[in-house]
């Protein structure tokens, strides 16, 4: 499941509440008329076993809850500037004080997603179902995880058991249309869709995500029209003017595109996609490449798409001549993603300028190889669509 696809998750969807009380284990209850018995046996046994340590008293309980409320309010606001990796890294210090509260699992699992680390994002979420069982946005955190993990089936059927229990979410249907498309199950997706217009006459989320649709199948008229009724519903929906932006790139309104980009940058500071996609205008078509390497570079450190990122920066760093930054960047995609086909490519080019003739073409059939294998490509990235009219320098 292709992440483009899949928009972040609003901030509001975590929990920054938490209730750490029950978490904190004094023992288990013991049985009317048998605490002399146990403490009988206990006394019996204290020469052969190790004395246990004592339960924590009150006012330990209450500095260990002071404490997790620090990192998760920390974590939260990490969180909504967008920095999810460091997001989760504050979360799973709570979540080792508190494992056994559900929302701590739930926040942590959603931050770990969210940085696009979907195989940890599994057992935190798990572990919060248990606690919390049929819980609508805990199953739908984890079908869509288990999507991103080509897990389609099983994805499915916890955003089954979500829509049950919240038969109107817009997310939870729209991500069960796209499970069961790639299932092949054509019908049951229609289904979907049909059910997120009827039950959502007038969600902004719902206009957003029709023009995604619209967007990924280059129809951006239809996508523009859809995200003027968002516009109207709701101006401060989160990625409304990252999908605008996108949108007017298709429209080859570049004017346009960057003042969109521009505004959710402003709006969410956080967002890497639109400072790593404004980075991306800048550096093919306004030929900016200082103001490039800087949006791409902050991109980087939000710690979304880091192959991407390292590989736009060794295309303006190429384009500047500053070859030996070129390369370091593009060594680094490649060792992030072996497979970068345009990563080979580009270094082959690189090396190509710098004098390595053997390495550079060493690299060319690298890519040439990555070519030959791939069966499709899905062109739904905006670095594609500009590409494919660059002309014959570019990587096929």
């Amino acid at each position: 499941m292709s992440p483009s696809i899949l928009d972040p998750l609003p901030l509001r969807l975590l929990r920054p509440r938490m209730d750490y009380r029950t978490s904190i284990r004094w023992g288990n209850p013991l049985r009317p008329g048998m605490c002399c018995l146990i403490l009988g046996a206990m006394s019996l046994s204290s020469m052969q076993t190790p004395k246990l340590e004592s339960w924590p008293s009150p006012e330990q309980k209450k500095l260990k809850a002071e404490q997790a409320d620090r990192w998760n309010n920390q974590g939260l606001h990490l969180f909504a500037e967008g920095r999810f990796a460091e997001a989760a890294e504050v979360f799973q210090k709570v979540y080792e004080l508190f494992p056994d509260v559900p929302d701590v699992g739930y926040n942590l699992g959603l931050a770990y997603q969210q940085a696009g680390k979907y195989e940890l994002s599994l057992e935190p979420l798990q572990r919060s179902l248990t606690h919390r069982p049929g819980d609508p946005a805990v199953l739908r955190a984890l079908g869509v995880s288990l999507l991103h993990l080509n897990r389609l089936r099983e994805g499915a059927d916890q955003l089954e058991k979500s829509i049950q229990a919240d038969p109107k979410n817009v997310d939870t249907l729209y991500n069960l249309a796209l499970a069961y498309y790639g299932l092949k199950e054509f019908d049951r997706a229609e289904v979907c869709l049909r059910w997120m217009f009827e039950r959502n006459p007038d969600s902004a989320l719902l206009h957003l995500r029709t023009a995604n649709a619209h967007r990924i199948s280059r129809r951006y008229k239809e996508a523009l029209a859809e995200l003027q009724k968002a516009l109207a519903l709701d101006p401060n929906l989160p990625s409304l003017y990252l999908e605008l932006g996108l949108t007017y790139i298709g429209l080859k309104n570049g004017v346009a595109a960057r003042g969109a980009l521009e505004e959710e940058v402003r709006r969410h500071p956080g967002s890497a996609e639109a400072q790593l996609t404004l980075g991306e205008l800048f550096l093919l078509v306004d030929h900016d490449y200082a103001h490039a390497v800087e949006f791409i570079r902050r991109a980087r450190e939000l710690g979304i798409a880091p192959v991407r990122a390292e590989y736009d920066l060794g295309d303006a760093h190429l384009r500047l001549n500053q070859l030996d930054q070129a390369e370091a960047h593009l060594r680094r995609a490649i060792v992030l993603d072996p497979n970068h086909r345009r990563g080979h490519y580009l270094l082959g080019q690189v090396l190509q300028r710098q004098g390595k003739s053997s390495e550079a073409r060493d690299q060319f059939a690298l890519a040439e190889f990555l070519q030959k294998r791939e069966q499709t490509e899905l062109v739904t990235s905006f670095r594609t669509l500009v590409e494919d009219k660059e002309g014959p320098n570019q990587p096929k």
